[in-house]
């Protein structure tokens, strides 16, 4: 059954009245896209907002759409809010940004729930259209190398033996070596597949498993990189190709970065199967099928470690694509916004440039189409565009961009619907934003301008790390926790390899009986999802687990006490929130008697481990920190240690000057072998902390290990690595002018800053302009008096000589001889004076010419203060190792509800 076609806003011809009278809806057939598509424009022209409607589209068509997101705009597809009201844009605000202009968030989300709900019905459409946008598209977020959102096992085809082995050898190989790239990049190691020595080893010893259906992770290619089970490499004896000492070398790097828990994110998540992202998803309600709407996104990777990544992706992306049937309809939709560096002119050559160029010369026969979008046509390949047979080209500022795609729209079909390549580029040059040129092969007219419509999501901008996290959560809500028993307690079901059970809290407490360790028999008020922030503040949408963020009004939690919302949110062992503003307004319950509790029939629970009346000492250059306590008396509660580490993150540019420094405070509960528990870590606020406990308080006992000094150290070690994997920032930064956005300095004084320093680097290049033509100006005026003297000299000679009738007379008078003389003198004279004006004439043209040239070139630089806002760009900044420093560690007493000791 064909697709539907795609509805993408309004177009009119080239030439002819603007007006509304001859818009007609554009409707562009998806299998146009087949032959895919290419969208340009400078910053503002709405090409991200164009790449967004074309995904709404092929969603709404039931079109499989996969996404790789560059910069972090891409997962605005989310930002569907069926509503379109002010609260569900609310809790995305930024709070900060809203009071720099003097308005709450509520203002701000009013107004935009207004002005979006106006665009919509301007295109025709409403919250209704929305909602159904949001039902029929499954989505998800994919974050290779973090775990913010859905992390992606990028080394799938090391680890998991694939059949491409016996279908597709070549495209194995290549999904093979990119794996390999990769892993040598986290190594610091060469990963040129041809040139490194290294690279071709473990091509070879992984491969040789790979071959054998035998999976070929790190563990196993350490053990072959020992003893290996190869005797040669290509023309020379193992050692000789590769000393066994170099071998050892490697596979102790290797290691390190197998026993990182940096590199466990690499390791996990969802396997590298396009095929599986792409497969419709069951639907709910009716049962129909759910739209894939898969987003990859890369922003938070360095650029080798992008193109490494994506380089694998396209790999697998190929593969999966020679494996289909061929078709003319459009079966997927492969969208990649900001292409800049990933498809580069000739001759550079990253990992990402041959698959796409293949899936831009093949994909078109398996009904795979390609969007491709970029701020500057100048940086990508056109031999590989010339494959695309529809193109949106929005406003282009430089004369050479204008130029380029001029260039390429004229000579790939022979022409542009007829509109002369001095008309096009006036006309690219004057386009409004959500305006594009549009040149469609399949069209007639195959050329036209088109107004896109508004977009379904809500186009926000870039989202940050965090937000991701969020975004993931809100669009696959984490499953519910099963209720903890005895055996999930058990540490040696948590780490099945240990023999020591040691661990075992029945062990350090053996008077405690066997259900004491179901949580629901010591805390009877205890729900499987008390964890859950959303449980406890139902009225937040804010995962943040920042005191202040879960309640900004500190009045709303001192109300009903028997609302769940007012609880204090209390987990296994009893643990609360580190805010006094968040705890319940009466103690919990008491428990029941024992012969009540023999009446309901229930076993009388165990009392909680021992506390002690004084806090133990922390260990050797720590120093303790207590919360405040709950609003109970103190014999009804205790305090539990909990390990803090209060970070500095240096984030620095030098090239730039950019030095931006973030602090934080993290805290994590410590576990029973005294390390943190790293899936608990909290941020807090400093001023929710005291130095002095409680009177009256008990406290828990401190886990034996941490003791030893090696014990607490890798505890801070531990918070320091947590530091420097979450910290980031981003700036606006413009190369050029070499300028960074101060911190707290707001983006529209950056543009302004910009602005100010173009027009003043723009005022020192006009003095250098006028200096360096000055000489030669100069010159020519020294050359024009000169000619000029020249030329009046001359004239004034010929008028002293007798004319014709004048020479005539003269030959009457003295003779034929003398007639003859004073007309050669004549003749000279008149040579002479033509000479003159000719050097007078070439003088002053070429005087006119330069002032030409040097007004052009002055009129060139007052251009600059007005294209300054071109060049600025976002600039994520994150820390080096050697940049994050634990300025103290502490032992942070958590205060608890578990009951008196």
């Amino acid at each position: 059954m064909p697709t539907r076609p795609f509805t993408l806003g309004r177009s009119r011809p080239l030439s002819g009245d603007p007006g509304a009278a001859a818009a007609r809806p554009f409707e562009l057939p998806a299998h146009h896209l087949v032959t895919h598509g290419v969208v340009v424009g400078m910053t503002g022209s709405g090409k991200t907002g164009l790449v967004m409607v074309l995904v709404e589209e092929a969603l709404r068509s039931g079109v499989p759409v996969l996404m790789i997101d560059v910069k972090g705009d891409l997962p605005n597809l989310l930002f569907t809010f069926p509503g379109v009201s002010p609260a569900e844009f609310e809790p995305w605000l930024d709070p900060s940004a809203a009071a720099r202009d003097g308005r709450s968030t509520a203002d701000v989300a009013a107004e935009l729930a207004a002005r979006w709900r106006a665009g919509l019905a301007s295109s025709g459409l409403g919250p209704a259209d929305v909602a159904a946008l949001r039902a029929c598209m499954a989505p998800r977020l994919l974050t290779p190398g973090t775990t913010a959102g859905e992390p992606i096992h990028v080394l799938s085809a090391l680890e998991a033996p694939s059949s491409l082995w016996d279908e597709d050898e070549e495209a194995a190989r290549e999904a093979l070596s990119a794996s390999l790239s990769l892993l040598l990049r986290l190594v610091g190691r060469d990963p040129d597949p041809a040139r490194s020595r290294e690279h071709v080893l473990l091509a070879h010893l992984a491969e040789r498993r790979l071959r054998a259906r035998r999976a070929a992770g790190l563990e196993a290619l350490l053990a072959d990189l020992a003893a290996p089970p190869i005797a040669a490499v290509g023309a020379l004896a193992v050692d000789e190709f590769f000393a066994p000492k170099e071998r050892q070398a490697l596979a102790r790097e290797l290691n390190t970065l197998l026993a990182s828990p940096t590199f466990a994110t690499w390791r996990k998540g969802a396997p590298l199967d396009v095929a599986a992202w792409l497969a419709p998803q069951a639907g709910s309600g009716g049962g129909g099928g759910k739209t894939p709407a898969v987003i990859v996104s890369v922003a938070h990777l360095d650029d080798d470690e992008r193109l490494l990544v994506l380089g694998l992706l396209f790999d697998q992306l190929l593969s999966w694509v020679r494996g289909l049937s061929g078709t003319s309809d459009l079966r997927a939709l492969v969208v990649f916004d900001e292409v800049f560096g990933f498809l580069p002119p000739h001759p550079a050559n990253p990992p990402t440039k041959r698959p796409l160029l293949a899936l831009l010369k093949q994909a078109r026969a398996f009904g795979v189409g390609v969007v491709l979008a970029t701020q500057n046509p100048m940086d990508l390949d056109y031999k590989a565009l010339s494959n695309a047979g529809a193109w949106f080209v929005g406003r282009l500022q430089t004369d050479a961009d204008r130029e380029r795609v001029v260039e390429g729209l004229s000579g790939a079909d022979g022409g542009a619907g007829g509109v002369p390549a001095a008309a096009l580029s006036a006309t690219l040059k004057a386009l409004p934003p959500r305006t594009f040129f549009v040149r469609d092969v399949h069209m007639q007219p195959p050329a036209f301008l088109a107004e896109t419509r508004f977009s379904l999501s809500w186009l926000r901008g870039p989202v940050t790390r965090r937000e991701v996290g969020r975004l993931v959560r809100s669009i696959s809500p984490p499953p519910k926790a099963p209720v903890p028993t005895r055996d999930s307690l058990d540490p040696r079901r948590k780490y099945p390899d240990s023999t020591d059970d040691s661990l075992d809290p029945r062990r350090k407490y053996p008077d405690s009986t066997d259900d004491s360790l179901d949580p629901r028999r010591v805390y009877p008020n205890y729900k499987d999802d008390s964890l859950d922030p959303r449980r406890v503040y139902p009225e937040s949408t804010d995962d943040s687990l920042d005191p202040r963020r879960a309640s900004p009004d500190p009045t709303r939690a001192v109300h009903d006490p028997s609302s769940p919302a007012r609880r204090a949110p209390v987990g296994p062992g009893g643990t609360v929130l580190l805010d006094p503003r968040h705890a319940p307004s009466a103690p919990p319950p008491a428990r029941r008697s024992g012969a009540a509790r023999a009446d309901a029939g229930a076993p009388a629970p165990a009392a909680p481990p021992p506390a002690a009346p004084a806090p133990p000492p922390p260990p050797d250059g720590w120093r303790s920190l207590y919360a405040h306590a709950p609003a109970v008396a103190p014999e009804g509660f205790r305090y539990i240690p909990w390990v803090a580490a209060s970070v500095i993150a240096h984030l620095r540019d030098t090239k730039l000057g950019v030095a931006l420094n973030r602090s934080q405070l993290l805290a994590a509960p410590l576990l029973p072998d005294g390390k943190p528990d790293l899936s608990r870590i909290a941020r807090l606020d400093p001023s929710l902390l005291s130095t002095a406990p409680a009177a009256g308080a008990r406290f828990a006992e401190l886990p034996a290990p941490l003791a030893k000094r090696a014990t607490a150290q890798a505890a801070a070690r531990a918070l320091r690595e947590h530091a420097y994997r979450t910290t980031e920032a981003a700036v606006a930064v413009h190369r050029e002018l070499g300028l960074a956005q101060a911190e707290g300095e707001p983006l529209e004084a950056f543009a302004a800053r910009c602005r100010a320093a173009a027009a003043r680097l723009a005022a020192a290049e006009q003095q250098q302009v006028i200096g360096r033509f000055a000489p030669r100006i100069a010159r020519l005026g020294e050359r024009i008096a000169a000619a000029k003297a020249r030329y009046d000299q001359a004239q004034a000679e010929v008028a002293a000589l007798p004319g014709a009738v004048g020479a005539a007379l003269l030959g009457l008078v003295a003779g034929r001889d003398t007639a003859r003389r004073a007309g050669t003198q004549r003749d000279k004279a008149t040579a002479k004076l033509e000479r003159a004006r000719q050097e007078w004439t070439e003088a002053d043209a070429a005087l006119r010419d330069l002032h030409a040239a040097q007004a052009a070139e002055l009129s060139a630089l007052e251009q600059l203060p007005l294209r300054a806002g071109e060049g600025i760009e976002t600039k994520r900044l994150v820390p080096r190792k050697n940049d994050v420093e634990v300025a103290f560690v502490a032992l942070a007493w958590a205060a608890t509800l578990a009951g008196p000791a």
